[in-house]
């Protein structure tokens, strides 16, 4: 059995967490102000919306799922609840309340899909991006969010400790919240049994459809939250809002140890996977790396992230004829 320091250094989250110390120190050597409490306030802001897509993403992907409409979702959820803000005066707990409400709607809509009508993950979402992608387009009819009152602006500018924006600190409860469900819940693993092996998890009594169903609506209901972080962090919100943050998502919580395969994931993993990859790209930057390239920069991290899941996966296997459900 290896000793218990090299179990810990197995666990995704702990080694997503030293590379993201090692940027860190590498990026401060480099440029000092890369360790400035400002500019470690804004990138623990930069990675709450992303948290937020990545923790509904990850609850799906456990699953065996995939839900490819995230950040339109989101975008939407930003577009209505901003006009809501600017035209109407809607303050900030009304606010959260309808974003998560339309966020609900819209996941209700490819837990339908994937659970009910049982379109293939891939393609369902694939459609819904589309329809939610058109409806940022209608919805705002050329115009754009962009008076936000300082009232809720200020929650993602102001720090409450140095580098450690209030915006941060209000998500982390959904955090807790998630790690709380996946991990002690009858309904937290049987999302495990079910991304695992379904037909054994149906045999096993549990409701393989309904699991499926409920995946889709919390995902659904973070995306929606999430499109209130995203006002709160740039006080506006236009027609495009949310167009390239689906595979962000994806990928931050492959980053954190979510398997595309399924049965394996945590909350927890998708908050370091969101922070790492917003250090990373602020890392870039520093660097003077053209923005043209930073896709590519986290589409490599992506696949590094894939390799090493299926490698560590297939060694586990043969160690064991048991396979890992890896729950965090």
């Amino acid at each position: 059995m290896p000793p218990r320091w090299a179990q810990l250094l197995r666990r995704r989250e702990i080694l997503v967490t030293a590379v993201i110390i090692i940027v860190v120190a590498g990026s401060t050597a480099s440029h000092p102000y890369f360790w400035a409490s400002g500019n470690l306030a804004f990138i623990f802001a930069d990675s709450v919306v992303i948290t937020f897509l990545a923790l509904g993403e990850s609850f799906v992907m456990i699953g065996r799922g995939i839900d490819l409409s995230v950040g339109a979702a989101m975008g939407l959820s930003a577009i209505v609840v901003g006009f809501r803000i600017q035209n109407h005066g809607m303050t900030l707990l009304p606010a959260v309340l309808l974003g998560a409400g339309l966020g609900v709607a819209l996941g209700l809509g490819n837990a339908l899909l994937v659970g009910v009508v049982r379109l293939p993950p891939i393609i369902a979402t694939l459609g819904t991006l589309s329809v939610y992608s058109g409806l940022e387009f209608v919805v705002t009819n050329g115009n754009q969010v962009d008076t936000i009152p300082s009232s809720i602006t200020n929650l993602g500018s102001h720090t409450v400790l140095p580098g450690v924006p209030v915006i941060l600190l209000l998500t982390l409860p959904f955090v807790l919240l998630s790690a709380w469900v996946l991990r002690y819940t009858a309904f937290g693993r049987s999302i495990y049994a079910v991304g695992d092996d379904a037909e054994a998890a149906y045999r096993a009594g549990i409701g393989v459809q309904r699991v499926v169903f409920l995946t889709y609506v919390i995902s659904g209901l973070f995306a929606g939250l999430g499109g209130v972080a995203f006002l709160i962090y740039t006080s506006g919100a236009s027609s495009t809002t949310g167009i390239n943050d689906n595979l962000t998502a994806i990928a931050a919580a492959i980053i954190g140890g979510t398997a595309l395969t399924g049965g394996v994931g945590g909350a927890f993993g998708a908050l370091v996977g969101s922070v790492f990859l917003t250090v990373t790209l602020t890392a870039m930057s520093f660097a003077h790396v053209s923005d043209v390239w930073q896709p590519a920069g986290v589409g490599v991290l992506v696949l590094l992230a894939v390799v090493y899941d299926s490698r560590s996966r297939a060694g586990g296997t043969r160690r064991s004829p048991r396979r890992q459900r890896g729950a965090r």
